[in-house]
């Protein structure tokens, strides 16, 4: 399970797709800069999830042979990262996602209704503890997305700009 939290620029990935044809390292830079513009909000993003949880998030947990379980935090630390696509299929250019189980987990159960009574409890402990899904990612992300905005708003402007000369 991934969460993922998005900017959306018009024209962002063909944009991309043209200039790694073009001026692929102007592309590997531009993927860099995204990854320091967006760093203050994965950095918030990474400072909001807490230590410990609930404590049966301690033990090991394995549905249909993926473990989810156990909860580390420093493992949904190293979990946030910008991902960027410019694949056919992709809903996204850049993303910034959650690539720990536990912590997406952590972060959306519920939003999809309990299942279970089992997981029923696990949400109702979840919400009572945190709040209502998203509890980490999308919250704080709302709280940075301005700055992080405009600073891919610049990126992109540098990216048309880029493809832009080698058209001419």
């Amino acid at each position: 399970m991934t969460l993922t939290t998005t900017v959306e620029v018009f024209g962002a990935k063909e944009a991309l797709k043209e200039l790694k044809n073009v001026e692929p390292d102007t592309r590997k830079a531009i993927n860099a800069r995204a990854k320091d513009i967006v760093k203050p909000a994965t950095d918030a993003i990474k400072q909001e999830y807490p230590p410990q949880l609930l404590s049966g998030m301690r033990r090991a947990w394995v549905q249909r042979g993926r473990q989810l379980f156990p909860y580390d935090q420093s493992k949904a630390r190293k979990g946030v990262k910008l991902k960027v696509d410019t694949k056919k299929k992709a809903t996204s250019v850049m993303a910034i996602v959650q690539d720990d189980p536990a912590a997406a987990i952590v972060d959306m159960a519920g939003k999809a209704g309990g299942g279970s009574a089992q997981g029923a409890r696990f949400i109702a402990a979840l919400t009572a503890m945190f709040g209502q899904p998203s509890r980490v990612m999308w919250p704080t992300y709302e709280k940075n997305s301005d700055g992080v905005a405009q600073n891919m708003q610049d990126v992109m402007n540098d990216v048309m700009a880029a493809v832009g000369k080698r058209l001419i």
